[in-house]
């Protein structure tokens, strides 16, 4: 995975697409799974969105809450997944991948992902634990203790799952993309294929794209 960290000087500058004081929204470095597919990161090297301070928080929450609103008018809804793990080798930078769905298939995301996580633990958990925790009520702070491996799924700003993993070696961090796939019956994503790298090119013009629908929504033009 490329260093997200923002003064890091291999990172892909051209893919980003607003920066704000905490964090900044990009456009994944290798193919994205959808149009529109695009990655809220934070500046500073975070391994996950439980424990950002509420600065941060806000930040990713405006984000998502522009993202929300930009493609409601293409008649599409957000689904927002966050794997963490690692934390001990904080080799992973904290990254919310974002995915716009058209309206009839983000109606099935729950179930989906609610059997693809509990296929996944059935096969390798060592015990009982409740396998997935409905985050609608109290959110995901108060659903999963710090430092602790997760991966979080979100339906929109206020419904989401988020699952403890128990067994790092066993999860595969492809899960919640894979899922998508599966709901737009797309090949998934193994060791034989791999989400390709794009030319430079491809990627500037799906930014520049990106950027004109994303402008009457950019909230990062408040900032100072």
């Amino acid at each position: 995975m490329p260093n997200f960290c923002f003064e890091n000087p291999n990172r892909p500058k051209y893919l980003v697409i607003a920066i704000a004081n905490f964090t900044y929204l990009m456009l994944p470095p290798r193919q994205p799974v959808v149009p529109g597919h695009c990655c809220i990161v934070t500046l500073q090297h975070e391994s996950a969105t439980r424990s950002v301070d509420d600065n941060v928080w806000e930040e990713i929450r405006n984000f998502k809450k522009c993202l929300i609103m930009m493609f409601a008018k293409q008649e599409k809804e957000m689904v927002f997944l966050e794997t963490v793990m690692g934390l001990a080798q904080q080799r992973r930078h904290c990254l919310i991948e974002c995915i716009p769905l058209p309206q009839q298939i983000a109606k099935q995301a729950p179930l989906y992902f609610k059997k693809a996580i509990d296929e996944a633990e059935e096969e390798w958990s060592q015990h009982n634990a409740k396998r997935l925790i409905d985050t609608s009520e109290k959110g995901l702070r108060a659903s999963v203790p710090k430092n602790f491996p997760y991966f979080h799924v979100e339906f929109g700003l206020n419904r989401g799952f988020v699952h403890v993993i128990d067994d790092e070696d066993h999860f595969k961090s492809s899960l919640g993309l894979n899922v998508i796939r599966g709901m737009l019956q797309l090949p998934e994503e193994d060791m034989y294929r791999r989400r390709r790298y794009e030319t430079v090119e491809a990627q500037k013009q799906a930014v520049a794209n990106f950027v004109q629908d994303w402008e009457p929504f950019d909230w990062t033009k408040q900032l100072d």
